[in-house]
Parts: C-alpha cells; structure tokens; sequence
C-alpha cells in the first residue's frame, strides 16, 4: 500500500462515525470475546415500540424492555451495556427522533437513560392529568370493585411521581 494521503482541513472537521461518536448513548467498553445481540431478540424489543404518542404510558414501556432485556445474559457483559445497546431498537418516530436529539455522549448508564426518557415523555401536562385522574377517581356502577381497585393501581403506576400521600389515595378510592 502507498504512503497515506494527508487530510484536507474540512475532513478534520468531519466527525468519526465508525466509533458511534455521533450517538447520544455512550458504547460501553465489553470484555467479552464474542458480544452480539442476535437479530431475533432485537426484532423482539421492537415488536412494542414506543412512539412518544399522547397515548402512550412511558412508564409501561420501560417496565416492559426492562422484562424483555432481563430475558438475556451475557458472560462479561453488564446489565446496563444491553440495556443501553438495545434501547435505541425499542423506539420509533418521535421518540427516537427525541433519543436523537440529546447531546453526543449524554448517556453511559441505563439510569440516566431511563429518567431522561421518564422526563421527557411523562412532562408537566401529563403528570397534572394522571395525578388529577387519581384526586378525582370515580367509581361507575357498573365497575366491580376488583376492577376499580385495578384500574385505580394502574393510574399510580402510570405515574409514580404523583406526590399524593397514600392516606390521601385511600380516601379518594
């Protein structure tokens, strides 16, 4: 092979992206000699993407990658190097444009992934309907109370940062 070309000024501005530069998730070093995420398990986390749609309950979404990521191990391959690896696959439209969008290297640990998601996709609005929904249960005549009382379980769920104190939940169920 011959002597190296050197780079013209405007390929030095041209960021490398063989290394994953451009991502805002970090790829965190693996030790393990053969680490590849089989095709199968990558089409099974995006079977119930998460779009970011009004709709949608983000909490439900990581409660479930976090079900499908705890279905894989791998020797010498942390719980957060899957996690951050496969979660990109778990999303579409909106949602992915907006994992797009952060800063290039803002997430090297599922923990700060997983709260800047809860963050963006619960918001202001959605947080004051849920805890409104909850101040303001109502049971229909028609419902059992098994169902409300499930119903009533899935709302805290849906927002877990509600701040109302439980003897208050009681009293409102």
């Amino acid at each position: 092979m011959g002597e190296q070309q050197p780079k013209s000024l405007w390929e030095y501005g041209v960021p490398d992206t063989t290394t994953g530069a451009l991502s805002s998730i970090v790829r965190l070093t693996v030790n393990a000699a053969n680490f590849e995420l089989q095709p199968q398990f990558i089409q099974f986390i995006s079977i119930d993407s998460f779009a970011g749609l009004a709709n949608e309950c983000p909490v439900s979404h990581i409660e479930s990658f976090l079900e499908k990521c705890d279905t894989v191990k791998i020797n010498n391959v942390s719980e957060d190097a899957i996690r951050l690896c496969l979660f990109p696959f778990s999303l579409r439209d909106r949602a992915r444009e907006c994992l797009r969008d952060e800063g290039v290297g803002t997430f090297d640990t599922w923990d700060k992934l997983a709260k800047a998601f809860l963050v963006r996709f619960l918001g202001q609005e959605k947080t004051t309907k849920l805890r409104n929904e909850l101040a303001t249960f109502q049971h229909p005549d028609d419902e059992s109370l098994y169902e409300a009382w499930r119903r009533f379980l899935r709302l805290q769920k849906q927002c877990p940062h509600h701040g109302i104190p439980e003897w208050m939940l009681n009293t409102n169920f």
